[in-house]
């Protein structure tokens, strides 16, 4: 299960594969987030969790990429 989900991530475009992180760590965070705090913390709160979880990714795949080379 792992290994297919890691072929996933190295052979779908970076800017494909970041998009669909931060949407769905937004969604993962938002919307619990929506339903305790307000609309206002969704935004917020769900869109810095996206943007993490997209900056590490893109840690990841640069991290990778060097270790390849």
């Amino acid at each position: 299960m792992m290994h297919a989900v890691a072929d996933l991530v190295m052979t779908t475009p970076p800017p494909l594969m970041v998009v669909i992180v931060f949407a769905v760590t937004y969604f993962v965070v938002g919307l619990p987030v929506h339903f305790t705090r307000g609309a206002g913390d969704r935004d917020v709160l769900g869109t810095l969790a996206g943007v993490f979880a997209a900056l590490v990714y893109i840690a990841l795949v640069i991290d990778s990429h060097a270790n390849v080379h």
